[in-house]
């Protein structure tokens, strides 16, 4: 088996990624040899991921979103060989909002030598441990408004650019604020109704979302982002400013940074998002994991 696994996610982008890889796969094997898997769902993915470590893979490429990305970091991370295998990124989901803090180029060309051959770097990971489950992520986890808004996402079968922004308006017509408390290192931050708390490795959420703009996903820290009690006037006034990172210091906004985020909640809360995939919520606890992965970097040039 070739050193090289390119894991390719036909459904992601609503069904687009598999055009796309048959577009650039000539063009990655003019760069590089490697074994190619297209998996049918999620379980044959990790079953992929799984046999290529077993057979001694040190490179694996996601050609997908960033729940590809999610699947084959929790995999990595649980097998214990994250810290021997490169992560090569491909975007091509339906948000791929991990690209962005990742610069990885637009032009396919520079994004696959880069995917392909490009030298491992530290990417920082996030674990959480909720309700007896334990889980990684590697862009950001959100409580509140977000596993409502993935819920949608992820129900709808053909996703434009407008799937996220259409699935936050569905969203915020069905939310209700819960009262939760939340702890950053080990010292009270905020209790109080909960509209949205971002726990981020990455900057972006919701496809460009620019929720943590000062983040950088290799400093071993986590940006922290809450909006408590948010009024109909507020919501209206600061949403937009998110795409554009405006949003820190608006008044219903706390930012902070940190190591260690405990949540509890104290009624029932919606799902979290993770990635841009759904878990069930809980009191957690979301715990930073430096220079835990290896990323793909640019090449020498």
């Amino acid at each position: 088996m070739s050193s090289t696994l390119v894991l390719v996610n036909r459904a992601a982008g609503g069904g687009r990624a598999g055009a796309f890889w048959e577009r650039v796969e000539p063009l990655a094997r003019a760069i590089s040899a490697f074994e190619v898997v297209l998996p049918a769902d999620a379980a044959a993915s990790r079953a992929a991921v799984a046999q290529a470590l077993a057979a001694g893979c040190t490179r694996i490429v996601v050609v997908g979103g960033d729940g590809t990305i999610h699947l084959a970091v929790n995999e990595l991370l649980a097998a214990g060989r994250a810290g021997d295998v490169t992560i090569g990124v491909m975007p091509a989901g339906t948000g791929s909002d991990l690209a962005r803090p990742l610069a990885i180029p637009r032009d396919p060309a520079a994004a696959l030598t880069r995917a392909l051959l490009g030298p491992p770097q530290p990417l920082d990971a996030g674990r959480c441990e909720c309700s007896g489950a334990r889980w990684f992520f590697v862009n950001v986890a959100s409580a509140g408004l977000g596993g409502l808004v993935d819920e949608k996402v992820n129900a709808t079968p053909r996703r434009g650019h407008a799937t996220y922004a259409l699935a936050t308006l569905a969203a915020l017509v069905r939310y209700r604020s819960v009262p939760v408390r939340v702890e950053l290192d080990g010292e009270a931050w905020y209790e109080g109704p909960l509209f949205v708390l971002a726990v981020a490795n990455g900057t972006t959420f919701g496809k460009g979302m620019l929720v943590a703009p000062d983040s950088a996903p290799d400093d071993g820290w986590f940006d922290v982002v809450l909006v408590g009690r948010v009024t109909a006037f507020e919501l209206a006034r600061h949403l937009p400013k998110v795409y554009f990172g405006r949003h820190i210091g608006a008044k219903p906004v706390r930012y902070r940074r940190a190591r260690l985020v405990r949540l509890t909640p104290l009624a029932p809360l919606p799902s979290f998002d993770v990635d841009g995939e759904v878990y069930a919520s809980g009191a957690a606890s979301f715990s930073i994991m430096p220079g835990a992965l290896r990323i793909a970097g640019a090449p020498a040039s």
